[in-house]
């Protein structure tokens, strides 16, 4: 009996001493290369400190401002002046308020998004990431500015343009329909949108509605993928009523689409009534929502996801073939 309980003790003595089993390995962490440049503007003490800016980080200065090199020192201090102004201040000193981009929250938040991005495309350079705050460019301004500037390398965010419907000023010419899509919690949705594109590939030889259909249901699964937990009213840009019926009548869009053989189509003008910018898409219904189309290819492509466990998301986003994703669905309008 002792000799049984000495053996027992050796037994799970060596066992506790021997080689551990390795832990699964941990995916390298990011290193988010972001600048708050709204902030170093409104900083700034002169319009020295802000050329000096510019001129070491032209991904700003070109990439957002379209300025050359000669004009820098105009731009320096056009921005400067525009600190300089009450009104311009207020709206900045807004923004920088918790609910719209104050503290670090839009960095975590974007850090978490690259994160999932890297996780799944390990190959994918993180690209750089900049704020900018210039008050729609300024009035009368030779530089051109926008809402988001995304490239594969570099991303430059004009926050401006998504202090969303609570901000002390609009963005000029822009209509209320887009207006949703510019609030400051649909600002890392739009970011992952865009930035989806590069790797969505499309057939560059398929010119149909389809094709272009499911295009954008790539992106919008990829985005909804990233980010799951965003509100698709912010990621389509469609009041809840409007979400809420176009999943109720999605049968009768669908008709439509069948109904006038559009799937196929290759006419520019016929596609932009169904994927393009427009509040309502009338030739539908009075109610349906503008770029019902990406709508519907979002479904098509979502149906296909989730009934095709082994398609994860890169096999996903370097599909060309529209059609056999359209078939593969099963979609039918509902």
């Amino acid at each position: 009996m002792r000799q049984l309980v000495f053996f027992l003790f050796v037994f799970f003595f060596l066992s506790a001493c021997g080689p551990k089993k390795p832990k699964e390995a941990t995916l390298p962490k990011i290193q988010l290369d972001f600048v708050r440049f709204d902030r170093l503007f409104a900083e700034a003490k002169s319009i020295e400190n802000i050329d000096s800016l510019l001129k070491k980080n032209p991904e700003i200065t070109v990439g957002y401002f379209h300025c050359v090199p000669d004009k820098i020192p105009f731009l320096a201090k056009d921005l400067f002046n525009l600190f300089q102004n009450p009104e311009l201040k207020s709206f900045y000193n807004q923004s920088q308020e918790p609910e719209f981009f104050g503290g670090n929250q839009l960095e975590k938040d974007l850090n978490t998004a690259f994160q999932e991005i890297h996780d799944q495309f390990p190959q994918t350079k993180v690209p750089k990431i900049r704020t900018v705050f210039s008050g729609f460019g300024g009035v009368g301004s030779e530089f051109a500015v926008q809402h988001l500037y995304v490239t594969d390398s570099l991303i430059v965010v004009g926050l401006d343009f998504f202090m969303g419907k609570k901000g002390k000023y609009s963005p000029p010419n822009v209509y209320e329909y887009q207006m949703r899509r510019l609030e400051p919690k649909a600002l890392v949705g739009q970011i992952i949108l865009q930035y989806s594109a590069f790797f969505n590939q499309q057939d560059a030889e398929d010119h149909t509605l389809l094709s272009d259909m499911i295009w954008y249901g790539k992106g919008y699964v990829f985005t909804k993928k990233i980010l799951p937990s965003l509100p698709d009213s912010l990621l389509f840009g469609y009041t809840t009523k409007e979400l809420e019926e176009t999943q109720a009548f999605q049968t009768e869009v669908w008709e439509h689409f069948i109904d006038n053989s559009l799937l196929f189509k290759k006419e520019e003008y016929i596609k932009a009534k169904y994927i393009g910018e427009r509040p309502k898409t009338p030739e539908i219904g009075p109610a349906c929502p503008g770029s019902i189309g990406r709508w519907l290819g979002w479904r098509i492509v979502d149906i296909y996801i989730n009934q095709n466990s082994k398609v994860n998301l890169p096999k996903l986003m370097a599909n060309k073939e529209a059609n056999k994703i359209f078939l593969a669905s099963g979609y039918r309008g509902k």
